[in-house]
């Protein structure tokens, strides 16, 4: 009886301890809206504000680019016609608003400054003349002006 209380007791230890040592996700945010308030084109580095629906990189937070600087990380969509296009970091204007996918784990650093992020929509409809080449699903050209 004593063999199966301890053994009991063990097991139970066991998946308690199991349970605690639970993998974290680290969740990808959507359509963060933001607006640009500043850039640093040296630094490849734009510095965004919360528009007044959202609450998440406070009145200035800076976005490392540098990285984004691939297919599909940069883009446009026409919203006339759903297309999405591939863009430049000198496509960016100050004042244009963006809507910004990020995790978790990357907007943890906001009170730091500076963070990278996943990816950047351009949602400022003014490239009205952008043409494309694509090859698959990868868009090769943006914003030609």
């Amino acid at each position: 009886m004593k063999k199966r209380i301890a053994l009991f007791g063990i097991l139970v230890l066991i998946i308690g301890l199991a349970g605690c040592g639970k993998d974290t996700e680290d969740v990808l945010h959507l359509g963060l809206n933001a607006e640009i308030v500043e850039i640093d084109t040296a630094k490849q580095i734009i510095y965004v504000a919360d528009t007044s629906n959202t609450e998440v990189f406070g009145r200035k937070c800076g976005i490392h680019c540098y990285d984004l600087i691939v297919p599909n990380n940069i883009i446009y969509v026409d919203y006339d016609t759903s297309e999405v296009f591939d863009i430049k970091f000198s496509d960016l204007q100050i004042g244009d608003a963006v809507t910004i996918n990020a995790y978790e784990s990357q907007l943890k650093g906001v009170s730091d400054g500076i963070i990278n992020v996943e990816q950047i929509q351009l949602a400022t409809q003014r490239l009205g003349d952008v043409t494309y080449c694509t090859i698959g699903y990868n868009i090769i050209e943006g914003y030609v002006g």
